[in-house]
């Protein structure tokens, strides 16, 4: 059964919590009149309160678009290189040797990584895209986790293209501004996404993730086990930098080489970092970051910035209620063009 109430609704999922919002419109401009945020961790029964939020009744599902984040969803930036005619066999062959996945069984897109649009791959050639894409059955499992959380998934998107592509609108067209390197670490791994005027740089992942960081400090604490490694990590009341070396080295080694990479090859600098784990900030993580890598926190005013978007919140109360890292979830209401343009 499904809400009858003709309210708008957006979720971001992810393995650790729900966000939503309603919205007076699906597309901008639009004003955000509430919303929620739940820890699934703690909840014992979200779906009671995503119908609540919804003011659904029982047994009701909440009509949404939703951005979700499986675990082996595939993001990667690659120069399309194949004889002409050959360039989807390019791309499959890609999928099977970098990406290590089965294109039998994956629904994989390609973008543009200028600016996100779908392309013809026979145009793209000797180019750069973006091969974007997941597992047939993580969308299946995705919709029926949505469906008991009371979410009927009315359209599904990738969040991390969703905060790439709000990224680069936030960054702007001008060819003289450094880029951005974003950071998504998920349990096993961490996408790792360089952004900037001319849009995606750099996409990759590696194969070090919360769950690396947590064996570290477990490891370094002399802990029980991951789980209360893992506890400390989401906290925000331990202050982990003074360890943060030790704790982040595979990830920092990684990383460096891979800036080290792109600023030779570009002659371009990395000066600032957007960095989300499980779609939050880790006040220690972010800085510890950015001190061992020589950056800045990104400077994004999501108010000013959704403003100039069409975006505008019901109250003070519910613009208090979101910080930067609510992007993603905005990002399912905006059409952000070619050039940086809504």
């Amino acid at each position: 059964m499904i809400s009858a109430k003709k309210n708008n609704f957006i979720v971001e999922y992810r393995p650790s919590a729900i966000r939503a919002a309603r919205i007076s419109s699906e597309t901008a401009p639009t004003v955000v009149e509430e919303v929620v945020e739940i820890d699934l961790a703690k909840d014992d029964s979200p779906a009671e309160t995503i119908r609540k939020f919804a003011r659904a009744k029982a047994n009701a599902h909440m009509h949404a678009s939703s951005s979700i984040y499986p675990e082996d969803r595939l993001v990667r930036q690659v120069m399309l290189d194949a004889q002409r005619g050959k360039e989807v066999d390019f791309v499959m062959d890609f999928l099977r040797k970098s990406g290590g996945v089965n294109p039998e069984t994956f629904s994989a897109y390609c973008l543009s990584a200028a600016d996100g649009s779908e392309i013809d791959l026979a145009a793209y050639n000797k180019k750069d895209i973006l091969v974007c894409g997941v597992s047939k059955q993580s969308v299946s499992d995705t919709q029926s986790l949505l469906l008991e959380h009371g979410i009927y998934p009315r359209r599904l998107e990738l969040g991390t293209l969703g905060t790439i592509g709000a990224l680069k609108d936030a960054i702007g067209t001008d060819a003289g501004r450094s880029p951005v390197l974003f950071l998504e670490i998920d349990k096993q791994s961490t996408n790792a996404v360089i952004v900037g005027p001319r849009g995606v740089e750099m996409a990759r992942r590696i194969d070090c993730g919360a769950n690396h960081i947590a064996q570290a400090l477990k490891e370094e604490m002399s802990l029980k086990d991951e789980a209360a490694a893992e506890k400390i990590l989401q906290s925000k009341d331990f202050d982990l930098g003074p360890i943060a070396p030790k704790l982040l080295r595979k990830l920092l080694r990684e990383l460096q080489s891979s800036i080290g990479f792109f600023e030779v090859q570009t002659g371009s600098s990395v000066s600032e970092l957007y960095c989300l784990k499980d779609g939050r900030f880790l006040p220690w993580l972010e800085a510890s970051i950015c001190d061992l890598l020589n950056l800045v926190p990104f400077p994004l005013d999501l108010g000013v910035w959704l403003e100039s978007k069409g975006v505008t919140f019901a109250s003070e109360e519910t613009k208090s209620q979101v910080d930067n890292t609510w992007i993603s979830l905005f990002s399912l209401v905006l059409e952000l063009g070619k050039d940086g343009e809504s």
